[in-house]
């Protein structure tokens, strides 16, 4: 990959202890060999061109996991959570302590070049989330010019300040959330080109950025607990997905008016509350497909739609496949050997 800057493949190379064969979760972990191999399990890491990789964690466990950890870090961290939660206590990092209780549907960003804490997997649930971590230069070398419209504290990061060091947290949009997804089981399974995985490492990448500069190039037209209530509305929806409470409950259940809910979701996740119900849907019964043993109409009716029809034409607008044809497609590649990492 080229830009107007040069070529970016070969910067990695001046990072000491982050050549070829090193993974970027390669820290210390709890010194229980038995634990830390569970621990070193549940990750799946990909590296695409020099300093870019992307990683991924599955995990169902029966119990609760947890592990301390201390590392030196030089990536740039995009983190997408897709199921479940895990909760990070930082302890030591050079913007002080925190405790982030990462859950389903929020993304973050951050560049914190050392630090040191605990990780707590809950147990009897099921946790997913994604991680691209990119140097800062291979990210300025990316954007270019474009590297001016970042956000401030981006911004600091690719300049290498001494100050640079933040984390920030938001919601992810439905669009977000389906790349995401996909970039997620190209790397779990294995079954990805490097080609394919890093262009979807890409989009995801770009999307995360004009997302966020879009976020903030206008006046936020809700106050503060105007923003809590969509929060709180998005997360019953997402419980309820299957059977959702209307505008007018939803009005009633948290005394805001129906237009503010509306002009809520589409400021804060880019999208109408139906269109936030229908991609949720449409994500879960492709979940299900990926997932699960069952068939259309099952996945059909398990999100809710009750006309196989109209779940199958909303299906295909939104993939462009038909779900019987995807589902073929995934259980074909269930049956064929995972293709070696590049």
């Amino acid at each position: 990959m080229l830009n107007a800057t040069g070529d970016y493949g070969n910067l990695e190379a001046c990072r000491p202890g982050y050549g070829k064969g090193d993974g970027v979760r390669n820290f210390r972990l709890t010194g229980d060999r038995a634990k830390d191999a569970v621990i070193r399990n549940l990750w799946r890491e990909r590296r695409l061109h020099g300093g870019l990789r992307v990683s991924v964690l599955d995990a169902a466990l029966s119990g609760e996991l947890s592990f301390s950890y201390s590392k030196d870090n030089p990536f740039i961290e995009f983190g997408f959570f897709l199921e479940g939660g895990v909760i990070n206590e930082m302890r030591e990092t050079p913007i002080g302590s925190a405790t982030l209780e990462n859950r389903a549907g929020e993304r973050g960003v951050g560049f914190l070049r050392r630090m040191s804490g605990a990780v707590t997997i809950p147990g009897g649930k099921r946790t997913r989330l994604l991680h691209l971590h990119i140097l800062p230069e291979v990210l300025g070398a990316m954007l270019g010019q474009d590297a001016a419209h970042v956000p401030a504290e981006l911004k600091k990061a690719l300049q290498r300040n001494g100050n640079a060091d933040f984390i920030n947290r938001r919601a992810m949009s439905p669009n977000l959330q389906a790349a995401a997804n996909a970039l997620f089981y190209g790397v779990r399974d294995n079954s990805g080109m490097r080609l394919y995985l890093e262009g979807k490492t890409l989009e995801l990448l770009g999307l995360s950025l004009m997302e966020r500069e879009e976020d903030e190039t206008g006046a936020p037209s809700l106050c503060p607990g105007e923003r809590d209530a969509v929060r709180a509305i998005r997360r019953e929806l997402e419980r309820e997905f299957a059977s959702p409470p209307t505008l007018a409950e939803l009005s009633a259940r948290r005394r805001m008016a129906v237009h503010k809910i509306q002009a809520g979701f589409r400021e804060m996740y880019g999208t109408s509350v139906f269109g936030f119900v229908r991609e949720h849907r449409l994500q879960t019964a492709r979940l299900l497909f990926e997932e699960g043993d069952k068939n259309v109409s099952e996945a059909a009716w398990a999100v809710g739609y009750v006309n196989l029809s109209h779940f199958s034409e909303a299906y295909k607008k939104r993939f462009g496949v038909l779900p019987r044809d995807y589902l073929k497609s995934v259980r074909a590649k269930s049956r064929r050997p995972a293709s070696n990492p590049a």
